[in-house]
């Protein structure tokens, strides 16, 4: 049995939300990997995208998939994390892959007023669409997909709780 669950999606769909009430629901751990990287480089992830690049976040990201271990991890990850091979290959290695899939007109609502994130500063609807389709056939190469579009919380954790193996 693999003990980590990596949760996946666009930036939106609900990842760090629902890794963090499954946790609790399963009584695993939860790590995010943004968070974690913010820790690792003692800042938030728009200024290091400022200061450092994305080409330097993405491979903070793919040290945090080899080094994050641990029992019973539910591990969120950044929505661009599928994007490299590596990565995918990684959490397929150590884990099991959760997709939340989301409707693209309610992650741009979702999205409408958050400015934390750096892939949406200065960006159109049509380019935020682009970069969901560039990364969706990696999202749904995944273990288990699991719709949260127009979905409560506990209806999603309750599906989940029913397709992992524990």
């Amino acid at each position: 049995m693999k003990q980590h669950y990596y949760i996946t999606g666009f930036m939106g769909s609900g990842k760090t939300t629902i890794g963090q009430a499954l946790a609790e629901e399963l009584s695993f751990h939860v790590i995010d990997t943004d968070q974690w990287i913010e820790e690792q480089e003692k800042q938030p992830i728009s200024e290091l995208f400022r200061t450092k690049g994305e080409p330097y976040f993405r491979k903070q990201e793919t040290n945090a998939l080899k080094t994050i271990a641990g029992q019973r991890l539910i591990i969120t990850t950044g929505g661009g994390i599928v994007a490299k091979e590596e990565n995918r290959q990684l959490m397929k290695e150590k884990g099991k892959i959760i997709y939340l899939k989301c409707d693209i007109e309610e992650i741009l609502k979702r999205l409408e007023d958050d400015a934390t994130r750096p892939l949406l500063q200065g960006k159109d609807k049509a380019k935020i669409e682009q970069l969901f389709l560039t990364r969706k056939a990696y999202y749904e190469d995944a273990d288990i997909i699991i719709d949260t579009t127009g979905r409560p919380v506990t209806d999603i954790v309750d599906e989940l709780k029913l397709v992992i193996d524990l």
